[in-house]
């Protein structure tokens, strides 16, 4: 059977692509413009053809279409035309994992970084998991051999709820993908859906946002501590004795009579939930199957594969350490922060919002998190094809500048890297940090080269 993906160049995508490569089908895909992602797939004997054209329909029988793409495209209409089956990731995840003993991960932070993590667990004692995750590590987004599967699962165009899970980890839950869930209440009403009629065997929901709290009351799953519990030195304790605890500067999860260590107290918060969270889901798997978790200590998760654009360390550029960061929504700008002022203390932010619904709907929020950065360069919205009239970031360029701190304003990315020359010495600046989904990275590539075109 032949697959063919449209936007096999998207972090989701390209490892669904690969995926079903390691199942026996035949896969091809094509995109609009080149990515990182698409050389991974090319590289692993996928055919890849550049933009969209219903000639890559031949001999196909069912086109997976990212959620980027309109049912308008021409390609997509000329399938359905032809009477291809066209579905969408999300649903074709579902098909493709439908008899497979499957971990999801889903949340509106931390997905990527927990799926990454409970693989890692679970083939540290010794199972042959298998994982799809969008975002790379070690440069590949999936890697298929045994089960369970852990799964990232995507929430912003409702694709977890096509999947029928033996584990969830919802890692946490607040109002986001404004272009899909219209309020904060429908977005909760369709997660409380989904758990009603699912009903997964094990269920693991983090709180400390409104809405995952909210589900926390519904459901009474197994949980970790929140960001305020961490910061208080405060564990939690869950029904079936997996508790967390602090002792001696650490936060310490008991599984059993075993005592596992998650990390330093002084490591940022985000980290240590999503180790919390990770843990649980591997240890309640593990148990079931007969098993424990390995030996864990600091050096564990300081090995444990890193995932590209999460705080990842890109180089160095004139003594200033180079930061990429994925972060596009409030509460990961703010974690992002947080991170960065414990890694480095004075750094220079280049931020560019993601999606102009989403820059538009969180807009205060965006500049309540920004105002107190000490270096901060905006650029335009990126906004991923989307067709949205909404707020432009230069007004809240326009908001922030009025302040005691270095606010810019840039054009384009080419002219971001002007201004971090043209004042890198009053900037005074250990680290230059990313924050966007978009193309903001590309900023470091251009300051490394010289080139600025």
């Amino acid at each position: 059977m032949h697959i063919h993906f449209m936007g096999i160049g998207g972090s989701g995508v390209s490892g669904l692509a690969t995926a079903a490569k390691s199942f026996g089908y035949k896969v091809s895909g094509c995109d609009m413009k080149e990515s990182s992602f698409l050389k991974m797939v090319r590289g692993q004997g996928i055919e890849c053809m550049q933009g969209h054209d219903p000639a890559h329909l031949d001999g196909v029988d069912i086109l997976v279409r990212s959620s980027a793409v309109p049912l308008d495209n021409p390609e997509v209409a000329e399938a359905l035309k032809k009477g291809i089956k066209v579905v969408t990731r999300g649903e074709f995840l579902a098909i493709l994992l439908e008899k497979k003993h499957k971990i999801g991960v889903g949340g509106s932070h931390g997905k990527t970084s927990t799926t990454w993590m409970i693989y890692a667990l679970l083939r540290a004692a010794g199972v042959d998991a298998s994982v799809y995750a969008g975002g790379k590590s070690n440069g590949l987004t999936s890697i298929s051999a045994g089960e369970p599967y852990v799964v990232e699962l995507d929430e912003s165009d409702g694709s977890i709820f096509k999947m029928c899970l033996n584990s969830l980890v919802i890692t946490n839950l607040e109002f986001e993908h404004a272009d899909f869930y219209k309020t904060p209440a429908e977005m909760l009403k369709s997660f409380e859906r989904y758990l009603l009629s699912e009903r997964p065997e094990n269920l693991i929901i983090g709180r400390g946002y409104d809405l995952s709290n909210k589900l926390f009351e519904m459901f009474s799953p197994l949980s970790f501590p929140t960001h305020d519990e961490i910061r208080n030195g405060v564990g939690f304790e869950n029904s079936d004795c997996s508790n967390f605890y602090m002792k001696e500067g650490s936060l310490f999860f008991l599984s059993g009579n075993t005592e596992i260590y998650v990390g330093d107290l002084a490591e940022p918060t985000h980290i240590l939930q999503n180790r919390s969270a990770a843990l649980l889901a591997a240890s309640e798997y593990l148990e079931k199957t007969g098993r424990s978790l390995p030996v864990i200590d600091c050096g564990f998760w300081k090995n444990v594969p890193k995932v590209d654009r999460r705080f990842q360390n890109v180089g160095t550029w004139h003594g200033m350490t180079l930061v990429d960061d994925y972060a596009h929504h409030p509460s990961e700008v703010h974690a992002l922060i947080e991170q960065s002022e414990l890694e480095f203390k004075n750094f220079c932010l280049v931020f560019q919002p993601h999606r102009i619904s989403r820059f538009t709907t969180f807009y205060d929020k965006f500049r309540e998190v920004l105002k107190d950065v000490g270096v901060l360069i905006i650029l335009p919205v990126y906004s991923a094809g989307e067709k949205f009239e909404g707020r432009a970031s230069k007004e809240l360029y326009e908001d922030l500048k009025s302040g005691d701190n270095f606010v810019f304003y840039a054009e384009t990315i080419d002219k971001a890297v002007e201004i971090i020359k043209e004042n890198e010495k009053r900037l005074r600046a250990s680290a230059i940090v990313s924050a966007g989904a978009g193309d903001v990275n590309t900023i470091f590539a251009k300051l490394m080269s010289g080139e600025s075109k």
